[in-house]
């Protein structure tokens, strides 16, 4: 069982929106510490200044010697949140389509293989270890006009599930939370579907760490969804 409280965290993507929220919501439930990752440690800084036991870090999830970097800078973490995601709105039939679906699946799902595997020699040294992937429900459906980026999220929903039950032996627990519309940077604000803020998301998604829910429903949409899409999953040898 993964608890918030007294737990050393660190989150990626964490200088807004869903990011800045997880950090306030971790601190609300009692977290000891949080490295706060993301790509601007200027900007880091100034969104996290003067918060005690917040400590920005500089971190690119793209690559992998500033990963170890930051994990031989964070070893005592014992509950990693992967954050940091992509989105370019961009179809499959379309104009650098691919270039865009390569840089999503770079942050999106190559990001969270090397985080993940860069951290678990850290991680599996706490009775209290979790990994928290924040995925999207275009990981379980198609958004025609997003299909790079469901493409990128279905592969980290894969990836989630595929290495749960191995680090579940290693004491560490594996949970994914899938996100509808948040009134964030990323949805535009023409969208006519109901937005959740970032603030009720982070609530929805602590929660779900603190009662180890393999899968995390944190928004109104997405508990809608899973209503009538339960996740079924198959394994074959």
């Amino acid at each position: 069982m993964t608890k918030i409280k007294e737990s050393v965290v660190l989150i990626t993507g964490a200088n807004g929106g869903i990011g800045k929220a997880l950090v306030d919501e971790c601190l609300n439930k009692g977290a000891k510490k949080i490295y706060a990752a993301g790509l601007n440690l200027e900007e880091l800084n100034q969104v996290f200044k003067n918060i005690e036991n917040v400590f920005p870090i500089e971190l690119d999830v793209t690559n992998l010697e500033k990963i170890k970097k930051c994990a031989t800078k964070c070893q005592d973490t014992n509950l990693l949140i992967n954050n940091a995601g992509v989105e370019f709105k961009v179809p499959f039939i379309a104009e650098k389509s691919s270039e865009a679906a390569l840089m999503e699946m770079k942050v999106n799902y190559i990001g969270l293989i090397d985080m993940i595997n860069t951290f678990i020699p850290h991680l599996e040294k706490s009775k209290n270890a979790g990994i928290v992937n924040i995925l999207s429900l275009g990981a379980l459906t198609i958004v025609k006009r997003l299909g790079t980026y469901c493409a990128s999220k279905s592969a980290a929903h894969i990836l989630t599930e595929t290495i749960r039950e191995e680090l579940e032996q290693k004491n560490i627990k594996v949970m994914a939370t899938y996100i509808g519309y948040v009134d964030t940077s990323m949805v535009p604000e023409e969208t006519a579907t109901e937005k959740s803020t970032p603030k009720s998301v982070a609530i929805g998604i602590c929660k779900g760490i603190n009662d180890s829910e393999p899968h995390i429903f944190a928004d109104i949409i997405s508990r809608g969804f899973i209503k009538n899409n339960p996740i079924k999953t198959h394994f074959f040898e």
